[in-house]
């Protein structure tokens, strides 16, 4: 089991951090307060089911169904370089799912369009030499196959996914199922033979960067962090939505939660944001300014960083390469060569025309 889904079990049961020393010295206890816990046991069915392995000219995949509830389960795939030899660091890339991480359809096998190229994060990393663990998110691994088609237009399933698991969960938000889902993915990661478990790190874009940012801040196993353009600041973007914290967020920014805190409690993790239309330097340079102060105590005078593209929400290829040579660097991983990922950018300059 993750260390956070352990947290929110003991939650559930009444213990604070301050009654067990492992879970720290409580200076994250009220994030995990406000995420909230599910009432009964997430997460510990055992583990995941593969369901089937396949070869692309890309990668090696496999694609797993993993339990994240007494009914519910997520589908995560896990990509590995063609040639590997020896362990090596491990990425997790939440999304709404795998196959817009991956760059792949995974019913046809066939690359998806070039003209979202820069999105494909896990396509990037794997060809760079990490073993990626691709997940979809809630509302996606929540709502059933048929849930999904009988929900209205729009922002239907979202709301809809809201209200299911309010209903079965009251005690929880969306934001807390969110990261604790990424975690049960990053256990799966951690424990695969070819995976170095002492170098893991988390990388999303919007929501994904939401997951990312929250379960890297979350869980000690991650050396490093990089979110796209997700709204660190509470102001940025939809955080009060039923979705994410729905009306608890009026209640925790009474109460002084602010997102420069959650950074802060994560030090000596690192810290890179990927900046565009919600992440303006303006909104999100105070708010990494005051955790890098905390950072600094632990000597890391580079672990928070930041690209400010300004160019809209998707990342653009500078930003991207900016933030993969600094997470080779704490990943103790080789300096990425950047052929690929030219032939990629290539491609979807020649598709806009």
């Amino acid at each position: 089991m993750s260390r956070l889904a352990l947290i929110f079990c003991l939650i559930a049961v009444g213990v604070s951090a301050a009654d067990d020393p492992k879970l720290g010295d409580g200076s994250q206890y009220k994030w995990r307060q406000a995420l909230g816990s599910p009432s009964s046991p997430f997460g510990q069915a055992g583990p995941a089911e593969l369901v089937e392995s396949f070869d692309t000219p890309d990668f090696r995949a496999q694609l797993f169904r993993q339990r994240t509830g007494p009914e519910t389960w997520q589908r995560i795939l896990l990509l590995k370089p063609l040639r590997l030899e020896v362990r090596t660091a491990g990425v997790v890339v939440p999304f709404y799912d795998p196959d817009r991480m991956c760059g792949y359809d995974l019913r046809t096998k066939q690359r998806l369009g070039p003209e979202r190229n820069t999105a494909f994060f896990g396509l990037h990393l794997v060809r760079q030499g990490y073993v990626v663990a691709a997940v979809e998110a809630y509302p996606f691994n929540l709502l059933t196959p048929d849930e999904q088609k009988a929900s209205k237009g729009g922002m239907g399933v979202w709301r809809d996914a809201a209200a299911k698991l309010a209903r079965q969960e009251p005690g929880w938000t969306g934001m807390g199922k969110l990261t604790h889902d990424t975690l049960l993915a990053a256990d799966l990661l951690a424990a695969d033979a070819q995976v170095d478990p002492a170098r893991l790190a988390v990388m999303g874009h919007s929501l994904g960067g939401k997951m990312a940012f929250y379960a890297g801040c979350l869980d000690p196993r991650f050396r490093a962090i990089v979110a796209s353009d997700f709204g660190i600041a509470w102001d940025s973007t939809n955080w009060g939505d039923a979705w994410y914290f729905g009306s608890k967020l009026k209640a925790m920014r009474a109460d002084g939660l602010s997102h420069e805190q959650l950074l802060a409690s994560a030090a000596p993790t690192s810290f890179f944001l990927i900046a565009g239309q919600y992440d303006s330097q303006a909104a999100s340079g105070p708010i990494l300014d005051a955790a890098r102060k905390v950072h600094l105590l632990y000597g890391k005078d580079d672990s928070i960083e930041m690209f400010d593209h300004h160019t809209g929400h998707q990342p653009t290829w500078p930003s991207l390469k900016a933030a993969y040579v600094w997470l080779a660097r704490r990943m103790d991983m080789p300096a990425p060569d950047f052929a690929y990922l030219d032939q990629l950018a290539r491609e979807q300059a020649k598709s806009a025309k």
